[in-house]
């Protein structure tokens, strides 16, 4: 009885963290680095805010405040958050729009589709049909500067042009 007991006791103590972490996300902390090679942990759900003062890095955190002479630091960095941005997928049948200051550039319109773009006083200014499998290109250079609505099949958005 003692031994299932302890047993289970394990099993659920093992638990605990992985619940904490969330499934499978690795845990955000700031890390302080001495120059003894120590470390001290911060979880970022602490919201832990650092700054210096008195030639001290100071953190203070829901838990307490922290000050750690300059002298005895050798760095403090972050560990568990992401290193990069991923890019969003496309998929097929999605339209891709890039822009400049001078011009529009949609790409993956179905061929024959009407491009179009007015002026906020709603005068058309531009205008182009999609050639299936080519971007479709709206040079705005001879327009002022100024907020313009691009209608392509049911959608439309709105360009700053600067």
């Amino acid at each position: 009885m003692q031994k299932t007991f302890l047993l289970f006791l394990g099993l659920a103590l093992m638990a605990l963290p992985m619940r904490a972490q969330g499934a499978g996300q690795p845990v955000q902390r700031l890390i302080v680095w001495k120059m003894d090679g120590t470390k001290v942990y911060f979880e970022l759900t602490d919201e832990p805010v650092t700054t210096f003062a008195n030639g001290s890095l100071v953190i203070t955190a829901n838990n307490g405040v922290f000050s750690y002479p300059l002298a005895q630091m050798a760095k403090y960095t972050h560990e568990g958050l992401p290193e990069g941005i991923d890019l969003p997928t496309i998929a097929p049948g999605d339209v891709i729009v890039r822009q400049n200051n001078e011009m529009l550039q949609l790409e993956g319109l179905p061929d024959g589709m009407s491009v179009t773009v007015y002026s906020m006083d709603g005068k058309l200014v531009a205008s182009q049909k999609a050639v299936g499998g080519q971007p479709t290109l709206l040079v705005l250079t001879a327009q002022p500067a100024g907020t313009y609505i691009v209608n392509a099949g049911p959608a439309s958005f709105k360009f700053v042009k600067q």
